[in-house]
């Protein structure tokens, strides 16, 4: 099996259709299934189930296409830091936090790569509430963070950070994940002060959270995961619950289907149940031409986004004053 068959796969599962992801990858459809096919041999098991409307991932494959994106992740690092030290092509690094860092990377590439520039995307893991320290300290110069109000607020009041460029691409906030065949999946709404008996699955670097607060320090059954997709796979196969952001669960990114789950809202949060998805970055002036084509890659496909749900992210969603930064214009 070869490195670039996993990044094949990885867009099948991603579009639901190998005939999309041909036309994606600019390679013919018979030669994608092929591969498909050949892989699926050199396995022993299926990892698609082909219907006339496209193919679904059967249970194993679903966890091969985790574990590939995984794979296909950890190639494309050590491929920048071969770039890194040999001073060939420069690395362009992009901060995302880890709700994040499981959907947008092949996205984000596939939209940079078009460009055809010099330059090699790295995606580095990096928490929401130190995504504008990290860029001031370097050396990535853009990042993703989910912020509160607060959190924003608290950017532009601090001299420190008087040239962090902050831009507003969704207002979100956070919902209870559960599997259809959870007990919880028929609730309207959740009190999420009655959930502290629930098995809690959520992601290893997170402590203090923007909206739960010291909740999650306080939970007696917590089992904490790499990555979101894991998270996501222990609701399916092991009944807890995780709380995740509306675009988390909706990002075409994502390798499971949102039929799956049943997407509750939660009541009586430690902090108000209100969220900005925001790029921050250095001055426009200061960034190099292939971060200024990230940034413009970054804006187009949230617009994008935006538009194609507009009924799950309106701006009623939050207040927008106290210098929350106005949604950008699609370029």
């Amino acid at each position: 099996m070869k490195l670039e068959h996993f990044r094949y796969l990885l867009e099948v599962g991603r579009l639901h259709s190998i005939s999309a992801a041909a036309r994606a990858l600019h390679i013919r459809q018979t030669t994608l299934s092929a591969i498909v096919r050949s892989v699926e041999e050199e396995l022993g098991y299926p990892i698609f189930l082909r219907a006339p409307g496209g193919v679904t991932a059967t249970v194993p494959g679903e966890r091969f296409l985790v574990l590939a994106w995984e794979i296909n992740l950890k190639y494309e690092e050590l491929m920048s830091l071969k770039q890194h030290f040999s001073g060939d092509d420069p690395t362009i690094r992009l901060l995302l936090p880890p709700s994040v860092g499981s959907c947008l990377p092949a996205i984000l590439s596939q939209e940079f790569y078009r460009y055809e520039l010099r330059g090699n995307l790295a995606f580095e893991e990096c928490i929401s509430v130190s995504v504008g320290r990290e860029i001031l300290k370097g050396p990535a110069n853009l990042g993703l963070a989910y912020l509160t109000e607060e959190n924003i607020a608290q950017l532009h009041a601090e001299p420190s950070y008087a040239e962090l460029q902050i831009q507003c691409l969704l207002p979100d906030r956070i919902y209870l994940v559960v599997a259809k065949s959870h007990r919880l999946s028929s609730l309207r709404e959740a009190d999420i002060t009655k959930l502290y008996g629930e098995r809690l699955a959520t992601a290893k670097s997170v402590r203090d959270d923007a909206i739960l607060g010291e909740m999650l320090s306080h939970w007696p059954r917590i089992t904490r995961f790499s990555d979101v997709d894991l998270i996501k796979r222990a609701t399916l196969e092991q009944g807890m619950i995780c709380f995740l952001p509306r675009y988390t669960i909706l990002s075409e990114g994502s390798w499971f289907d949102a039929p799956q789950f049943s997407v509750i809202p939660v009541k009586n949060t430690q902090r108000p149940n209100r969220l900005f998805l925001c790029l921050l970055h250095r001055p426009e002036d200061t960034l190099s031409y292939q971060e200024k084509i990230l940034r413009i890659c970054i804006l187009d496909y949230f617009w994008r986004f935006r538009t194609a749900h507009k009924g799950c992210f309106s701006m009623e969603e939050g207040s927008y004053e106290n210098g929350i930064p106005s949604l950008p214009a699609g370029n």
